[in-house]
């Protein structure tokens, strides 16, 4: 409805639209995404330059719809588009290829990770079994990972466990800096790698993880390991944006 004149702005209050930047579904009647706050309804030029132009400056686009998500591999960055907005998982090709679904777009389970057509890749919820664990179940309802922090007041490491709950890798902070960790198998080598770190955007400063260097054999399934940023940010990270002027120190 206008605003303005109070006109119904679409034939049906049901009808939806898809962003086309993180492909979230949002009803017609909106004007702008509340995921990634692109416009809805943009002129198709337009549209053609801003391509254009997000191309030139490095900044990514949704994973075609052909592609299954992570069919490129796990390795994947969770970060945010915009300070305000949601959590977006991009893959080692650059390609938007879930979006992380939560109360006012914190890092607080219950989470939701949705693939670009809407429907649950995997849910993370707080594991009542033990204090500072999430578990991750996919789409169905079934688990497929727990991720439990450390027993210390400033452990960084976390147990990783599998479907039955079976111990199979921590991961650990590494000895190259304070923002690297590392997947190390239970009684193995070296799973995966991944880096979480501070980025600054627009005055706002937010905790970015990127998992990457994946061994070719590991013992989870695929989304379990994307599951696996998705903790460190609930468990380690930050929940949401803090603003420059507000930060400690």
């Amino acid at each position: 409805m206008c605003p303005h004149c109070l006109v119904e702005l679409v034939d049906d209050p049901s009808a939806t639209v898809r962003c086309r930047h993180c492909r979230r579904l949002s009803p017609a009647y909106k004007q702008s995404c509340p995921n990634c706050l692109a416009e809805l309804h943009p002129n198709p030029a337009d549209v053609l330059d801003s391509v254009a132009t997000m191309l030139a400056q490095g900044r990514h686009l949704p994973r075609p719809a052909s592609v299954p998500a992570f069919g490129k591999g796990p390795a994947c960055t969770l970060l945010r588009l915009v300070p305000g907005g949601g959590l977006v998982l991009v893959g080692g090709v650059g390609w938007i290829e879930a979006h992380v679904v939560g109360r006012d777009h914190n890092a607080r389970p219950p989470l939701s990770c949705l693939d670009l057509d809407g429907s649950t890749l995997f849910r993370l919820e707080r594991y009542g079994a033990a204090d500072n664990a999430v578990v991750a179940f996919d789409g169905d309802g079934a688990p497929i990972a727990t991720f439990l922090q450390g027993p210390g007041l400033f452990d960084r490491s976390l147990d990783v466990r599998d479907e039955t709950t079976a111990p199979v890798a921590r991961l650990r902070p590494a000895a190259e800096g304070e923002a690297a960790f590392e997947l190390v198998e239970t009684g193995g080598g070296l799973l995966a790698r991944c880096d979480g770190e501070d980025v600054e955007h627009d005055g706002w400063v937010d905790d970015e993880w990127t998992l990457h260097h994946v061994a070719d054999r590991v013992p989870l399934p695929r989304l379990s390991l994307v599951a696996l940023a998705l903790a460190a940010k609930v468990l380690l990270g930050r929940p949401a944006p803090v603003e420059l002027a507000k930060r400690p120190g």
